[in-house]
Parts: structure tokens; sequence; C-alpha cells
């Protein structure tokens, strides 16, 4: 530490030179704060902009700082391009990887299909307690408590997750694609996953990122 610090002087024009190492430990650090953001930020059926505008602008920030301060242009060139990295993983892959990794989730979807199936039923057929509220565990990117409900028909099935006390937006598990969220906007994320939101407007004003279902 000691020697590091006595590399770290001023050049003649003013600005810090800076060793190669204790460059890389920055750069590296970058990374990490920038990916962390971009894991924690984005919320399912919330918007994506916002979070990648974050993440974008932390981004930027510090490579500005860090080239006025040491005047590296190549170092900045490089957190631009961890920036822009980071950007696009906030965007567009967070929320897919957070439902990837969690491999109790599909079977906790079919688990609850499975229970709706032996369930009591009215007169109609239709379950009588279709949904539940989940104390504890998660399920991809929602954490408890979350509500789950489960629906089954001849034309289709699927499991909804929300947030408890938010159920306009959230992540469903369902074979019928983007048909579930008919007069919704929703976002496929991988495989049998897709997040929902209400239209802002019910005409199709939806989040950039979504698509709007319209009813038949």
């Amino acid at each position: 530490m000691v020697a590091l610090a006595d590399e770290v002087k001023l050049a003649q024009d003013g600005r810090l030179r800076v060793p190669r190492l204790v460059t890389a430990t920055i750069l590296v650090a970058i990374a990490i704060v920038l990916g962390y953001l971009g894991w924690v930020l984005p919320s399912p059926g919330g918007s994506l902009v916002f979070p990648t505008l974050i993440v974008f602008g932390s981004g930027c920030a510090s490579g500005i700082v860090y080239w006025i301060i040491t005047g590296g242009r190549a170092t900045a060139v490089t957190v631009a391009a961890i920036t822009v990295t980071a950007s696009v993983w906030t965007f567009a892959y967070s929320l897919p990887t957070s439902v990837a990794w969690d491999s109790s989730a599909t079977s906790q979807a079919q688990a609850a299909l499975l229970q709706l199936s032996s369930s009591p039923r009215s007169h109609y057929g239709i379950p009588l307690h279709p949904c539940s509220t989940k104390l504890i565990g998660r399920v991809g990117p929602i954490n408890a408590p979350y509500r789950e409900c489960a629906v089954s028909t001849p034309e289709g099935h699927f499991v909804l997750f929300t947030v408890a006390g938010q159920n306009a937006r959230g992540v469903g598990y369902t074979d019928r694609g983007a048909a579930t969220f008919l007069d919704e906007c929703s976002r496929h994320l991988t495989g049998e996953w897709w997040m929902f939101t209400r239209s802002t407007s019910g005409t199709g004003d939806c989040p950039i990122g979504y698509q709007f279902n319209g009813g038949p």
C-alpha cells in the first residue's frame, strides 16, 4: 500500500499519475457497482428506462471524474465501455437472469397449477381459492411477501406473481405467451416467463420495452 501511494504522483500538468494496478482496481470497482445497480434497480412491471439512466449516468460521472483528475483518456474510454455494457445489462438482461437463476421458480409455478387442479371448485367449475399470499421465499426478482394466483382453463394455464399490495404488475408463468395479458403491457423474460404491467391509459400506452396486447 505504501509503494502504491508513492507511485500516485502529480504529473507536470497538475493531474494525478495513477499506477496500472490502482487503475485496474478502479475499473473493477466501477464494473461491480454498475452491475449491482443494474441488478437491484429494475423491478418486474416497472420502468426499465429509469434504472438504465441511473446506471448510465453513474458510469458517465465516474468516467468524467477520473478523466478530470488523471487525464487518462484510455481509462475513460474503458469506463465508457463498461457503462454501455452495464446499461444494456440493466435494460435487457437483469430481470430475465434473475428469473433464470431462480431454479425453484418454475417448479413452484407448476406446483401451483397442480394444486389448483385438485382444489375445491364452485358449481361453475371455478376454483374457490386460486390465490394465496406467500410470506417467505422469493420468485425471481419478487421477494416475499408476494401474491400467487393460478388459473387453469381449456385455453391455457398460468400463474401470476405480484408484490403484496401491488397487483397491477409482476411476473407470470404462462403457456399462452402475451395473450395471457389482455389489455395490458407485457415483456418476455425467459422460457414461459413474462412480466406485465397495466397500460397507463388502457389503450396501449406502455412503458418503453413493453408491448401492448389488446383484448378480443
